[in-house]
């Protein structure tokens, strides 16, 4: 079974203080990848964190030292995963959409779901379950599972979600999502440079046509 593990940074806000842009990265990988990938957390863990730390159940890009990015990071290069990135400048975005936040996030999803190969006929989706709520994440899953039939011929295509703090995997992306959203939110390469050799698509979406 093929594992794709979906994860943002930045968010879809159209205000004055709202990130520039979105980013949704993908982790895809072979079911037996799975070990390797949640050991990584656990390894940076042992290593790094100060005792007083250890008692919180997760670490995550956004909260950590430069120290512990680089670990986990160098780290997941290691790995036989790959990373495929859709990257939003809110700029951009038309007018019409900026009022539908949920839709346009499906959209751009299954934009990126679109983007990855599946040399298997089982498939499962993980998303973080802590990003929306039931309605908005059955919503979710009704249109990504429609639009993934027709466009796949997959016996079994899964979509879980799953706390973040449970699940190594999510943990180990959102440090790769946020190394890339860092690199243009910040215009700060540090950390994508360690990751680049993972990233098999990048891709920009609803870019606005140059006047005649």
């Amino acid at each position: 079974m093929k594992y794709i593990f979906l994860d943002e940074s930045g968010e879809l806000g159209f205000k004055e203080r709202s990130s520039k842009y979105f980013i949704i990265t993908l982790l895809s990988c072979d079911e037996g990848e799975i070990y390797t990938l949640r050991r990584i957390i656990k390894k940076v863990r042992e290593k790094l964190i100060k005792k007083e730390l250890k008692k919180y159940p997760e670490i995550k890009g956004n909260n950590s030292t430069d120290k512990i990015r680089i670990e986990v990071l160098e780290r997941f290069t290691k790995t036989n995963a790959e990373v495929f990135v859709i990257i939003l400048e809110k700029s951009k975005v038309y007018e019409y959409l900026k009022d539908k936040k949920n839709k346009l996030y499906n959209y751009i999803s299954n934009l990126i779901l679109n983007e990855c190969s599946f040399d298997t006929s089982s498939v499962c989706l993980v998303v973080d379950k802590s990003k929306s709520n039931r309605s908005l994440r059955d919503d979710f899953d009704n249109y990504i599972k429609k639009t993934m039939n027709e466009k796949n011929h997959l016996n079994k295509f899964i979509i879980k979600h799953e706390n973040s703090y449970n699940d190594g995997c999510l943990q180990v992306l959102d440090f790769v999502s946020w190394a890339i959203f860092r690199n243009y939110e910040f215009k700060d390469p540090r950390f994508i440079e360690i990751i680049k050799v993972k990233i098999v698509m990048k891709k920009e979406v609803f870019q606005k046509l140059s006047g005649p």
